[in-house]
């Protein structure tokens, strides 16, 4: 980074949690007997095979053929599994991954919703990248978005309407600094003006639970608006966004945005945690992907700006 005290930006992780209409049984063992997985999305997986060990046992091998962006890439790694709580960990020990990551992890968990209809289904990558050119890995929360939206597409496949991103990232910043400056939002359009163009409050007190503000901000190059509810919490550095009007309502009936800043156990930097829940307007409204960038993009950008006036 441009300055000591930038993002450390390295260590991170990235959920993406959907709500399906398949029996979680089946949905994890089309995973774990892997061999069908290929079959189900061709488009996504092109071969799967058993390198070492047995294939439904922990501590195999599997290497995986994938399309990713357009590219055929392959990928091994070291299975575990754990069938009480339906979870399945990969942890990538070669290939593709391997020039980009020090370590990349990716766990699927499924639960049965508690009303006993259909599961939710969790990817959680959590990774190390190699140096901070490596990129932010959120393109493969978008493959896991779609592997869970194409293996059941079929009548009893994902309902697809509700779900949940979320990304954490090391920062070296100051926890208190970084939670105070979206408390205090006067100064963020002056901060990262490529990403929030302004911010007015048009109900309450801008600095009090309850506010109403109005958000003009850039996503894939297209300048939106947003009115959104602010609830803060001091004591954990917590800052909940709901989305009551503006250009995101035209695809979603909830739209909730929530930031939490916790300073690290070392006593040196932060964990920038941003969540997203929403609730699909329709099945063909888009998943909010492009948001989970975007505000890893806002942690990078800021933190520099915040730490470079050290």
């Amino acid at each position: 980074m441009a300055h000591p005290h930038g993002i450390s930006g390295l260590v991170g992780r990235l959920v993406t949690e959907s709500e399906v209409h398949c029996n979680a049984d089946k949905y994890y063992t089309i995973f774990k007997h892997h061999e069908d997985v290929p079959k189900a999305v061709p488009h996504l997986y092109t071969s799967v095979k058993v390198v070492q060990g047995h294939g439904i046992t922990s501590g195999c091998v599997k290497e995986w053929g994938y399309e990713h962006e357009g590219k055929s890439l392959i990928v091994k790694e070291k299975t575990t599994y754990d069938d009480e709580t339906r979870t399945i960990h990969h942890s990538v020990v070669g290939g593709d991954l391997m020039n980009d990551y020090k370590k990349f992890d990716a766990t699927l968990v499924v639960n049965p919703k508690a009303n006993g209809h259909g599961s939710i289904v969790k990817w959680t990558i959590d990774y190390e990248k190699l140096n901070d050119d490596s990129p932010v890995p959120i393109p493969y929360v978008a493959f896991f978005q779609q592997d869970q939206l194409s293996t059941m597409a079929h009548p009893h496949g994902i309902s697809g309407l509700v779900g949940k991103l979320f990304i954490e990232s090391e920062v070296n910043c100051n926890a208190d600094k970084y939670y105070q400056i979206f408390k205090h939002h006067v100064d963020l359009p002056g901060a990262v003006p490529h990403l929030y163009t302004s911010i007015k409050v048009v109900e309450g007190q801008g600095t009090t639970s309850g506010c109403v503000k109005e958000w003009c901000y850039i996503i894939e190059g297209k300048e939106l608006t947003c009115k959104e509810i602010t609830t803060y919490t001091d004591e954990t550095r917590t800052i909940h966004h709901s989305v009551v009007e503006g250009d995101l309502m035209n695809d979603y009936k909830k739209f909730e945005v929530t930031l939490a800043v916790n300073p690290k156990a070392t006593g040196h930097g932060s964990i920038m945690r941003w969540t997203v829940d929403y609730e699909k307007i329709k099945e063909n409204s888009p998943v909010p992907m492009p948001y989970l960038a975007t505000f890893q993009q806002t942690i990078e950008d800021l933190n520099s700006h915040l730490c470079a006036s050290d």
